[in-house]
């Protein structure tokens, strides 16, 4: 999920690796969008990044890949087949994303090791009225 708080951050990461990039890509970018990038970035946070190494070796985060993806498919795609081939690689990305969080598996793992280690820590204490009932029981000798 994208925390919208980590904007500034992410509009940071996407400035410097287009920059990074070079004018090739700045100038496929409307000027809009990139003055965008420039003016609502955080200006304290400059990450660098290597144009020859691949994104996925680099520090970038959520919010700044979704940022890049949308650009990528929006501007930097040279043909529509790879547009086409882009988008069902995101809405499949997508369904995964969406099937990991769901609340039908999100605590499917967890509730299993939770009550392992719940029923290791519940102390079994009888109440008030159980403890009446079982003393009227045993002066009776009925039961135990």
């Amino acid at each position: 999920m994208i925390n919208v708080a980590k904007i500034p951050q992410a509009y940071s990461e996407v400035y410097s690796l287009i920059n990074a990039l070079g004018e090739r890509y700045v100038n496929k970018i409307p000027k809009a969008i990139y003055n965008t990038l420039k003016e609502e970035r955080d200006i304290n946070y400059n990450p660098i990044y290597e144009a020859n190494k691949p994104i996925s070796n680099q520090d970038i985060s959520y919010e700044g890949l979704v940022l890049i993806s949308a650009i990528n498919l929006q501007y930097w795609c040279n043909n529509q087949l790879e547009k086409e081939n882009l988008k069902d690689i995101y809405i499949n990305n997508t369904k995964i994303e969406k099937e990991k969080f769901s609340p039908d598996n999100l605590f499917k793992h967890s509730e299993q090791k939770e009550n392992v280690i719940s029923k290791a820590l519940v102390e079994y204490k009888e109440g008030f009225f159980t403890k009446f009932i079982n003393k009227i029981k045993k002066f009776f000798k009925i039961g135990k």
